[in-house]
């Protein structure tokens, strides 16, 4: 029994420790105005990608007509960027996804999880949420999501050409080399506005 008595003594104290600390960092956060900005930073983000991902589980994917254009007009540019550089690309419908083709053969398909939708939101969010000029915002967000376009536009291409030539590198430079790259540049890009644009902007010396 007395054993018990000081494990549940033991328990409490920690609680009461752990709880005060909490409490006490807590306060700590919100009394500096840069730490109560990025507090209010990763709330804000939590409720918007919430609000994102039920808008999109429940209305924008059954619904499908946003993911559709997405996918006909980035495997169209890409398509149009092959031609230009002489591979006579063109596409074709498929099941949930736009094919590619050089010289009507199927290269590669775009479907849902690769036409940049989720990309742009992820970009987007970041930028809203993070605090800084709602001008410049209005400004670098679309700036933003046309680079990241271009860049799954060409993406698209390279891997059509790389099953053109070299099929049995497509699995890995479609899961993992342009995977990196890509968020490398959303990185880069959030870098660049937490620097230049944000509240938290480098100050000239």
């Amino acid at each position: 029994m007395l054993a018990f008595f000081f494990v549940d003594k033991l328990t409490f104290f920690v609680i009461h420790q752990f709880s005060f600390f909490s409490i006490s960092m807590l306060k700590k956060y919100l009394v500096d105005p840069k730490q109560r900005q990025i507090i209010l930073f990763l709330v804000k983000a939590i409720l918007l990608y919430t609000i994102w991902f039920v808008s999109y589980d429940f209305f924008i994917a059954p619904d499908g007509s946003l993911d559709a254009w997405l996918d006909d007009i980035v495997a169209g540019h890409a398509a149009n960027l092959l031609s230009i550089f002489g591979f006579n690309g063109s596409t074709s419908p498929g099941i949930d996804q736009t094919i590619v083709l050089i010289n009507g053969v199927s290269m590669v398909g775009v479907g849902d999880p690769c036409n940049g939708l989720e990309l742009f939101v992820l970009f987007t969010g970041f930028i809203i949420c993070f605090p800084g000029n709602t001008s410049s915002k209005l400004f670098y967000i679309p700036v933003g999501i046309i680079i990241i376009y271009i860049c799954n536009v060409i993406r698209t291409m390279l891997l059509s050409l790389i099953q053109l030539k070299a099929p049995e590198y497509l699995e890995l430079n479609h899961h993992y080399t342009f995977t990196i790259i890509v968020y490398s540049i959303i990185f880069f890009l959030w870098i660049y506005w937490v620097n230049n644009y944000s509240a938290f902007k480098k100050q000239p010396k």
